[in-house]
């Protein structure tokens, strides 16, 4: 009998759109309509956040930091059970 680990292969993209989800849920839970205002409001580049939010752009830890604090969300509580399903 072997014991076979189900692998895990993370692909950029997947994981960019799964970021980008996640941040578009964050900014209208927070009661943003559109991601020009919230960005505008937290003094953020509002083409490169509508690329995140499109998981279109890399996004540095750095940034992603900085865009969480803006929500008052940390990183672990960012990349939770949540963020696995993609929602």
């Amino acid at each position: 009998m072997t014991n076979k680990k189900a692998e895990i292969i993370l692909t950029s993209e997947k994981e960019l759109r799964k970021i980008g989800l996640k941040l578009k849920s964050l900014r209208k839970s927070k009661g943003y309509t559109s991601p020009d205002k919230f960005s505008y409001e937290h003094n953020l580049n509002r083409s490169q956040y509508g690329k995140y939010e499109a998981g279109s752009a890399n996004i540095t830890i750095g940034t992603l930091i900085n865009i969480l604090n803006c929500f008052g969300v940390s990183l672990s509580d960012f990349f939770d059970e949540e963020y696995e399903r993609g929602v």
